[in-house]
């Protein structure tokens, strides 16, 4: 059985799980109108950048959940075996 510390991180690895999957959608989706959209020119080029910011921050703490839930820790410098 799961602790409720373990609880907590699993709800937490499956919200940040369920937003990174939904962003995929919503690009797999929206990938058309999105790429004539920012084929207008202009300052619609920043769009395909922001996305990517966001993409990055999502996966990047749905990875550190998930690793923590795992009871992975990365080993600094110092830190002895």
């Amino acid at each position: 059985m799961l602790s409720t510390k373990q609880k907590r991180k699993l709800i937490k690895l499956l919200l940040w799980g369920i937003i990174v999957a939904a962003l995929y959608v919503c690009l797999y989706v929206g990938a058309k109108p999105l790429i004539e959209w920012t084929a207008q020119g202009r300052w619609t080029f920043i769009v395909p950048i922001a996305i990517a910011f966001i993409f990055s921050f999502v996966h990047g703490n749905f990875t550190g959940k998930f690793w923590d839930f795992l009871g992975i820790k990365p080993q600094l410098p110092g830190d002895k075996k």
